[in-house]
């Protein structure tokens, strides 16, 4: 899964935690329904449209944040 392997490139830095749809419900709690090609950083930003390039971005934001 390519939010996972880019994850491991930072895995020092970022903690990525896959939910699938159907498979796992404990999400729904906290972020309500969400769409297989949803990806939320820092369980604060969340991004509905995902590309190779939104996904990278995204994770080197929440780094330099931290």
């Amino acid at each position: 899964m390519l939010v996972k392997r880019i994850g491991d490139k930072y895995i020092d830095k970022v903690e990525v935690k896959l939910y699938q749809a159907g498979k796992d419900f404990s999400y729904i709690k906290k972020y309500g329904m969400i769409t297989k090609g949803t990806l939320i950083i820092n369980q604060k930003k969340k991004y509905d449209r995902l590309s190779k390039q939104i996904i990278e971005k995204a994770i080197l934001e929440a780094i330099k944040v931290v």
